[in-house]
């Protein structure tokens, strides 16, 4: 199945079973014509410390994001700083998430669809860090095509695999299927017909821009380069474009 092919498979279920949610997306400061849309901190003390803790967090994501592409080129036998090249410039989002409280009825379709909080897809980008509560309810696609909770863990961050990095790699990385759903039960109902808020925050990680990605080398020497070289940006502008 083609980029294109999967994006409006995605937008037919986006249409028949809407996300629940709402997000603020935040970019590396100084991309010129594309400015992040702050607050007004002008005498606003919570607007001022909400832009230096968002500015702080995504510097920290995006130093997480070098070492956790190191890690993946130790993992495949390449020289551990190969990828810093790509992601020094942090052409990065990070996304606020919101799900609102929803009554449990929503959940009790009856034509047949099965309503979700955030459809099944794949990120566009190399990876994905995700920091979610406790609320539950991620669900990653296995090998085999059954949904396994990602049980939230206090302290960790989920890590996917984009399909940017899936390219890359020739496909040797597959990227991450997954999906947010109804909140799992709990050990004693208490009768409630409100599933309460949920909120969690994404950090997508893309290679620089203007960088091309082409194969990793080790990955096509005896099948072959299945993909094109292509600008990063360009790539992602693709997708997005293909989607909404």
């Amino acid at each position: 199945m083609t980029d294109l092919e999967e994006a409006g498979d995605v937008e037919k279920l986006r249409e028949a079973v809407p996300d629940l949610k709402e997000s603020l997306e935040i970019g590396r400061e100084g991309e010129e014509g594309m400015p992040n849309m702050w607050p007004d901190v002008e005498g606003d003390e919570d607007a001022r410390v909400f832009k230096e803790v968002m500015q702080e967090f995504f510097g920290t994501c995006k130093d997480l994001h070098v070492q956790l592409m190191r890690a993946i080129a130790l993992g495949m036998g390449i020289d551990e700083k190969w990828f810093d090249g790509f992601t020094d410039v942090g052409d990065n989002t990070l996304r606020l998430l919101h799900y609102p409280g929803v009554p449990k009825s929503v959940f009790k379709r009856t034509d047949g669809q099965v309503q979700v909080r955030a459809g099944e897809h794949s990120d566009y980008g190399s990876a994905t860090l995700l920091f979610q509560d406790a609320r539950g309810g991620l669900q990653v696609r296995s090998p085999k095509g059954t949904f396994v909770n990602a049980t939230p863990i206090p302290g960790t961050i989920v890590v996917n695999a984009g399909d940017l990095l899936a390219r890359w790699s020739n496909d040797t990385i597959r990227s991450t299927k997954h999906r947010v759903v109804e909140p799992p039960p709990k050990e004693k109902d208490d009768g409630t017909e409100t599933y309460p808020p949920r909120y969690s925050i994404a950090y997508f990680c893309n290679a620089n821009f203007e960088r091309v990605i082409e194969a990793i080398p080790g990955t096509y020497e005896e099948t072959g380069k299945k993909y094109e070289g292509i600008k990063t940006g360009e790539y992602l502008i693709k997708r997005l474009t293909a989607t909404y």
